[in-house]
């Protein structure tokens, strides 16, 4: 795996290394991120902080999640070894956290978990328990998925559906197994303000990293002020999706580490397959960079080889062909879906859901917007207008999907009819029992009703016309 560490990312970064190596330091850095961002940031300060052979005695590392405040101050007074500068990195404090920001950490812990970070989401676990101010006992005897939504807010503080709560089971079995323990957790950010105003000594330097911080704190205004506190999370849409230029940044950075080079249509792909996690997709980067081996150029088809799709988009691009009836595109998506290992229950459930959300659509259509909706209608016109229109109840049933998601949606319920939206689901519910009885191969049965409903569809009009 190519090091990173020597070339930072983030430019405001870059210009802290240059300011360090040429000898003006902070008395404090605060680097606020993923582990994988932050940790790269922070090694390459201490490249430029502390030289590699007076590190053994001039840097100390301590978890922020089980060390006492009071002993990183004890060691921030002890002078280093060798002169010059001694750095005691404080790695994942929890100074900086409030209660706002469990559902943020609860949502980082999962996707550690799904994308295989296992070590990342215990570790985020504990500290989500020592800040509810739960025991090791307490911890070691709960069970989440039979907990009660009181409860469950202490700690995560938001509702978690059933699949989640089986997940977290499991991140709990795994914490006692390694023997990953609770502590008491003390918002102890007093005493370091302290100790920063009046007691620091000239030769020390504080690193401090963290996954999220709360910017109200008194501690952070504090070290806004006196040190450099750099945001290191990737940018995000409204719908919590990397923005392009996250993705491009991601893209450009570590295949330049890898000293290898992108065709536009192999950077395309990976922008469609990026996903919402910036760790799981620098991981997929780097397993295609050391995929192509010596070669200096990464084609569209090592991409699909190699680089997993964590964005769903072949799922998307195929209940798009489906809503539209694009039997062409549908059926060897479709097909696509079933050869990568995509399980028929889940396509089927998908198909449901598109279906459903199309019915909706459709009746509204039919009702509260009946007659105000036109084919040539442009999105603003929608969301301005007609989106308002429809009660909570009936919104509610589309769940979070953006506006334009919506929009798109209605355009196709345009088409259709409400019968014939009836009569998918009750196929569909046949399926589903077929699935579950094991009477028929599932994806053959799957393949028939895409077919079905996309000729369906082509009857409609011509009976329309």
């Amino acid at each position: 795996m190519a090091e990173t560490s020597s070339v930072p990312r983030h430019a405001e970064v870059a210009a802290l290394v240059r300011e360090a190596a040429a000898g003006t330091t902070k008395p404090i850095y605060l680097l606020v991120g993923e582990p994988f961002e932050t940790s790269a940031a922070a090694h390459a300060l201490l490249d430029a902080l502390v030289p590699a052979a007076r590190r053994s005695f001039n840097l100390e590392t301590y978890d922020g999640r089980t060390t006492p405040i009071s002993t990183v101050i004890d060691s921030l007074r002890m002078p280093g070894f060798f002169t010059g500068t001694k750095v005691v990195w404080l790695r994942e404090t929890t100074l900086l956290l409030s209660s706002e920001k469990r559902p943020e950490m609860t949502k980082s812990l999962l996707a550690a978990w799904h994308d295989g970070r296992e070590r990342e989401a215990a570790e985020k676990l504990v500290t989500l328990v020592a800040l509810a101010g739960w025991s090791q006992e307490q911890f070691a005897a709960v069970r989440w998925s039979a907990l009660g939504k009181t409860r469950l807010r202490e700690v995560f503080g938001d509702e978690l559906d059933a699949d989640q709560l089986t997940r977290l089971d499991a991140v709990q079995a795994m914490c006692l197994a390694r023997e990953l323990g609770v502590t008491a957790y003390r918002d102890d950010s007093g005493a370091l303000i302290e100790f920063i105003d009046g007691h620091m000594p000239p030769h020390a330097v504080l690193l401090l990293t963290a996954t999220t911080v709360d910017a109200r704190k008194r501690l952070f205004k504090r070290l806004k002020e006196i040190g450099a506190c750099v945001p290191l999370a990737a940018a995000r849409e409204r719908s919590g999706a990397l923005t392009r230029e996250s993705i491009d940044a991601l893209v450009r950075h570590t295949v330049h580490e890898f000293g290898k080079r992108l065709a536009p249509e192999a950077h395309e792909l990976i922008v469609r397959r990026a996903g919402t996690e910036p760790a799981a997709l620098t991981s997929e980067l780097e397993k295609l960079c050391l995929y192509v081996g010596d070669r200096p150029g990464i084609s569209e088809d090592d991409v699909r080889l190699v680089f997993r799709d964590m964005a769903g988009s072949w799922i998307f691009d195929f209940t798009g062909a489906l809503a539209t009836r694009q039997l062409a595109r549908a059926l060897p998506l479709l097909r696509g879906l079933l050869a990568q290992g995509e399980p028929p229950l889940r396509l089927l459930a998908m198909i449901v859901r598109e279906v459903r959300m199309l019915l909706v659509a459709r009746e509204c259509l039919d009702g509260p917007l009946h007659g105000q909706w036109r084919a040539d209608a442009p999105f603003n016109v929608f969301q301005t207008r007609l989106l308002p229109q429809l009660d909570a109840e009936t919104t509610d049933a589309f769940g979070k999907s953006h506006p334009f998601v919506l929009y798109r949606r209605f355009q196709d319920a345009a088409r259709m009819d409400t019968r014939g939206l009836r009569r998918a689901l009750v196929q569909l519910s046949d399926l589903d029992l077929r699935f579950k009885s094991s009477r028929g191969d599932p994806a053959l049965l799957l393949e028939v009703f895409v077919i079905d409903w996309c000729r369906n569809a082509c009857r409609h009009r011509m009976a329309a016309a």
